[in-house]
């Protein structure tokens, strides 16, 4: 046995007339005999040598105790308060094995489960912390599961879009268009692949491939670009955010946390404004126009039950 109930005030008084000798001679006995499970030897010199009675004074505690607390029998000094712990406790035994089998199996398949979703996230390109919990850890693959692409060369992806006019043509360019990022003018390049406009992106691998042009390690992984996801997003105002996040640090490795806290400030700013149901005054600084310029042009800007306003570039002022 490693564990035995000790009843301290039980104990306190049947041996308050002991010496300090014979209460630690007492103790020592105890924990012997449920350690061992079984009783005291018979030889007194044998008792005294297996607790580490060594002086005069303390083989005569062990004798003492021996005679008034312990029943000497054939095959030794026993205790019937320990007997019968002892004996529960060997009773329950095959019920602490089976116990402890199962425990023990638990804890191999958790082990085993916490490998393989590891390794679906380490070949997505996902990471997480090695302490993250096993219900954290089972959403962030079944997130990725569904949306992570096979592994190809990333390039950019243009997805099919409506014609506007019946004078639109198709493009018919062969080769793999180049991404390039804006001058932070607000200018739109020419040779910039965009998505069709009406297109909610949920998907956490285009959310990637659609950033990592621009030079932001992007991995499906990421719990930001997750929500991202989760939410919905337009590639355009995807791609306006990345040019405005790489004109702001055109030399510098970009996180998603950056750029996504763009399209959270825009959708701030157009909540902002819908609930007042106001235009933009008359009179605006230039960050103003600008906020709103980036605002109109990603469909963000005006009152929910308005018409989208335009801005004259020169003026500021919102045109008819």
């Amino acid at each position: 046995m490693n564990y035995y109930e000790h009843h301290i005030g039980d104990y306190a008084t049947a041996t308050s007339h002991l010496s300090w000798d014979e209460d630690m001679a007492y103790t020592r006995l105890l924990r012997w005999y449920y350690r061992k499970e079984k009783p005291i030897p018979i030889d007194i010199k044998e008792a005294c040598r297996q607790i580490r009675a060594t002086t005069k004074v303390q083989r005569e505690a062990v004798e003492s105790v021996l005679k008034e607390f312990f029943l000497l029998r054939e095959d030794g000094w026993h205790k019937d308060t320990c007997d019968e712990a002892i004996a529960k406790y060997q009773d329950g035994e095959p019920e602490r094995e089976l116990k402890k089998a199962n425990e023990d199996n638990r804890t191999k398949r958790h082990r085993e489960e916490r490998a393989k979703l590891f390794k679906a996230l380490t070949d997505a390109g996902g990471h997480a912390s090695w302490n993250i919990g096993i219900a954290d850890l089972r959403t962030l693959v079944a997130n990725i599961s569904v949306t992570v692409p096979e592994t190809k060369p990333v390039t950019p992806v243009t997805a099919p879009a409506t014609p506007v006019t019946a004078t639109q043509t198709p493009d018919t360019t062969t080769h793999t268009p180049e991404v390039k990022t804006s001058t932070g003018t607000g200018a739109h390049d020419s040779n910039v692949i965009d998505a069709n406009p009406v297109d909610v992106c949920h998907s956490v691998g285009e959310i990637c491939i659609a950033m990592r042009p621009y030079g932001i390690n992007a991995n499906p992984g990421h719990l930001a670009i997750i929500e991202l996801a989760a939410q919905g997003v337009l590639l355009t105002t995807l791609h306006e955010a990345c040019r405005q996040a790489k004109a702001k640090k055109p030399n510098e490795a970009i996180p998603p946390n950056f750029v996504i806290g763009f399209i959270r400030n825009w959708a701030a700013d157009a909540a902002a404004m819908n609930v007042a149901g106001a235009r933009p005054p008359q009179h605006q600084t230039t960050k103003d126009q600008s906020r709103a310029a980036a605002m109109n042009s990603l469909g963000l800007g005006g009152h929910h039950d308005e018409q989208p306003f335009t801005l004259d570039a020169a003026t500021g002022r919102e045109a008819n």
